[in-house]
């Protein structure tokens, strides 16, 4: 899975041109450096879409941050623990399509 850090939290959306960036899965993370002392780093999933996509295309966009196409198709053969797995980041990739969708 893709992920980006960031010295202050992001917003779910971010709007740069025709672009809008999806941010999820944030994780915290302290560090210390010379230049800066103690710091908190933010830590993100993330994925690129067009501001035009359709809830389709975001979705699918998501999801392949953590699966191929090969890799979808052996997480719903194999069942159990992978499937389920497949199936909450699907839930949680639709909820992301459809939280952008409403803005």
């Amino acid at each position: 899975m893709k992920r980006t850090t960031s010295q202050v939290q992001m917003p779910t959306y971010q709007v740069s041109g025709g672009e809008v960036t999806i941010f999820w899965d944030e994780q915290t993370e302290q560090r210390t450096t010379e230049l800066n002392g103690d710091e908190t780093v933010y830590s993100y999933a993330y994925c690129v879409a067009s501001v035009y996509d359709d809830r389709a295309a975001m979705i699918e966009k998501i999801m392949a941050t953590q699966y191929t196409t090969g890799a979808e198709i052996a997480a719903l053969s194999n069942g159990g623990e992978s499937a389920a797995e497949h199936e909450a980041f699907r839930v949680q990739a639709k909820a992301l399509a459809d939280g952008w969708i409403a803005l």
